[in-house]
């Protein structure tokens, strides 16, 4: 993301740290221009709300923006502690307003998965669980730290079904395990569920 560019906004000339939509944007005006959508996105959210492609736009954007922040503020040397804490919640907001988004309903189940990440150079392999599970991606507890955005092969233990997964987001909980958030590439039933019950609560 961090490149030679220089800021697309007006009058600026700095150096961009990051991009949103294809505009390069230096630190400090990708923090503006991402508060700005945020608050975009949740008025339009609370107001008529998102229709199908407003909420495409809107998923995108949260990809982007949360790779984007952790990026910066994972590799930014120069990092005041204002700066830091806007960039974490910049990450916190985005995801709050992807859980809002959610195209499908969660299920709270354990299932016993396998994670793999093939990153050149950093490969690892776990043996996890799951806490919650949707149409689309699940939670999983696990060991590893995984990056947003990084690709993850994910494989039922249970069933040897296998699928790959985008990172959408990770959290500690607690010393010695994680918690992240998977989102499956063009998956729509791995978990094999009827989600017309679970959205009915049967």
């Amino acid at each position: 993301m961090i490149n030679a560019d220089q800021c697309g906004f007006a009058g600026c000339g700095q150096t961009a740290a990051a991009s949103l939509g294809g505009e390069p944007f230096c630190r400090n005006h990708f923090i503006s221009a991402c508060y700005a959508r945020l608050d975009q996105y949740e008025e339009l959210r609370k107001g008529s709300g998102l229709d199908a492609i407003e909420s495409e736009a809107a998923r995108r954007f949260i990809h982007e923006c949360t790779r984007s922040a952790d990026e910066i503020e994972h590799t930014g040397a120069d990092l005041d502690n204002l700066d830091r804490a806007k960039l974490l919640h910049i990450i916190l907001s985005a995801n709050e307003l992807g859980r809002q988004l959610r195209r499908s309903p969660r299920k709270v189940a354990m299932i016993p998965v396998r994670l793999t990440s093939e990153k050149l150079g950093a490969a690892w392999e776990e043996e996890a669980e799951t806490e919650l599970v949707s149409r689309y991606g699940a939670m999983v507890r696990c060991q590893h730290s995984a990056k947003v955005g990084e690709t993850l092969v994910l494989i039922r233990t249970d069933t040897g079904e296998k699928a790959l997964a985008r990172v959408a987001w990770q959290r500690p909980s607690g010393r010695e395990e994680n918690r992240i958030g998977v989102e499956f590439f063009g998956c729509e039933n791995f978990w094999g569920l009827d989600w017309g019950a679970v959205e009915e609560g049967l």
